[in-house]
């Protein structure tokens, strides 16, 4: 069995592809795995050793010629395709998409022969997506910044493959280098990040190192980070001229951080690579969460593990960031880290009513759950008004054999904008609306016929869902299903 597994985006996310990774050569010990990678993170499948073969997509080839004087479309066409082709003579069994974008979709059709079986995104024949498994239906209507939803995303891979993870899928390299001679007791700072965002600014760092410096003498503070974020360190050292540091910054590859975590006792920083291979060393983590960064999604998952969640670097107080770090390596939980916890949701945080609703009604619609107790009148009314436009949309369907579908499409397109405004009154009712729409995307090409029952019993599980939350008298005579 030969296997191609396509993880296009960054280095977090390739390393949250270990676990998965690691499970599909767990159930199928014969299987040949190859991984595609863009070529600057391929070193993130360092010491990987269940990868077989290693595939990069030659973007500055293909590129090269669009960005010429004269650009050149056919050399550049001719050059993917010849790759395309290359792939295409492995004759792959199974394609695993991990990647969840357009241009990942495209390739991975352009890869897909008639005995290929084919998880994640895809596109059909017309070029139109094709969400053909229920794991991708769900990533494309819940996961994001705006979703609802609350399982990691080396969960969804998992689930996306078809797997229980074990203990031994979460685990660091083959083997780790020693090199750096790491003896004495020393946290952590990743003072970088792959957006600025996502990272503090050096004063705050500085700040942060001298607060933990006075606090715990002895210990010593490492940092870490890439080459370009060399010019971050005066200025730290300046807000922290007596601190023990040990200057990692561009100076180690990603491969050898693995040591470094393995011997902290604390990595504090960003949601970046280092936090996502310290989930495989299990080394206790603070993940600095700010600005548009789901921690549901992309959080730390070692048993020890900690979000300080705040909506920007501004709102972030150095010093008393300091104190909580302090506190942790005393054993003390500050009230203002999240914490987090073992089965489908990595972490316990307190939410409001809308949040927690949202939340339980994606168990309702994905997982089987109860569906949520609506609390507020305009969750009841948001239903009901979406119970009207749906049946109004079932009634023009119903039309379309007698009067044409050029006569019904300006009324259900009509519906459609009615629908995605709805929840403006009530968004706790997003994730229904998001799941309505994903299934009108996985609507396969076909006859008229066949789009048209299949159209209909979208509308008609999204009136089933709808019902739980319209009063008796108001309620469709179908049972709820």
């Amino acid at each position: 069995m030969k296997i191609l597994v396509l993880q296009l985006a960054r280095l977090g996310d390739i390393y949250m592809s270990w676990p998965a990774l690691r499970a599909i050569k767990r159930t199928y010990p014969n299987a040949e795995i190859h991984v595609m990678t863009r070529s600057r993170f391929e070193s993130a499948l360092d010491g990987l050793s269940v990868v077989d073969r290693r595939w990069t997509l030659p973007t500055t080839s293909i590129i090269e010629p669009l960005v010429r004087d004269e650009v050149d479309l056919v050399q550049s066409f001719n050059r993917m395709d010849g790759f395309v082709q290359e792939l295409q003579n492995e004759k792959f069994d199974w394609i695993v998409n991990f990647t969840f974008s357009p241009f990942s979709s495209y390739l991975t059709h352009s890869l897909t022969t008639p005995n290929t079986k084919v998880t994640g995104y895809t596109r059909h024949q017309d070029g139109s997506l094709a969400l053909n498994d229920e794991v991708s239906a769900y990533f494309y209507a819940q996961v994001g910044l705006d979703g609802a939803n609350r399982v990691h995303l080396a969960d969804v891979f998992g689930s996306l493959i078809g797997v229980e993870y074990t203990e031994e899928d979460w685990i660091g390299p083959h083997a780790i280098t020693e090199k750096l001679n790491l003896s004495d007791a020393f946290i952590t700072c990743h003072i970088g990040a792959s957006q600025d965002h996502k990272s503090l600014t050096p004063t705050q760092w500085g700040r942060l190192i001298r607060y933990v410096n006075q606090r715990h003498p002895n210990l010593k503070i490492a940092l870490i980070g890439s080459e370009s974020e060399r010019n971050r360190i005066p200025e730290i050292r300046q807000a922290a001229p007596t601190a023990p540091i040990l200057d990692f910054v561009g100076k180690t590859k990603i491969y050898e951080l693995f040591e470094i975590l393995q011997k902290t006792e604390l990595l504090v920083g960003g949601d970046s690579a280092p936090m996502h291979m310290a989930s495989l060393t299990d080394t206790p983590s603070l993940n600095i969460s700010t600005g548009n960064v789901n921690f549901w999604e992309t959080g730390p998952k070692a048993t020890l593990s900690f979000v300080y969640r705040q909506e920007g670097l501004t709102d972030v107080h150095a010093d008393r960031l300091g104190e909580i770090i302090s506190s942790l390596l005393e054993g003390q939980v500050a009230p203002e880290l999240i914490t987090r916890t073992a089965g489908m949701v990595s972490y316990q945080i307190e939410e409001s009513p809308a949040q927690r609703f949202a939340w339980d009604l994606v168990q309702a619609i994905y997982m089987g759950g109860s569906y949520p107790l609506a609390e507020r009148m305009e969750t009841v009314q948001a239903a009901m008004k979406l119970t009207e436009i749906n049946n109004f949309a079932l009634e023009q369907l119903a039309l379309i054999p007698t009067k044409g579908i050029e006569a019904v499409t300006p009324y259900l397109d009509r519906a459609e904008e009615i629908i995605n405004t709805i929840c403006r009154f009530a968004p706790e009712l997003s994730p229904l609306v998001s799941w309505y729409g994903a299934e009108k995307v996985r609507i396969a090409p076909g006859s008229p016929e066949q789009i048209l029952s299949a159209t209909v019993d979208v509308h008609t599980a999204l009136r089933r869902h709808l019902s739980v939350y319209i009063p008796q008298e108001e309620t469709p005579h179908e049972e709820v299903g």
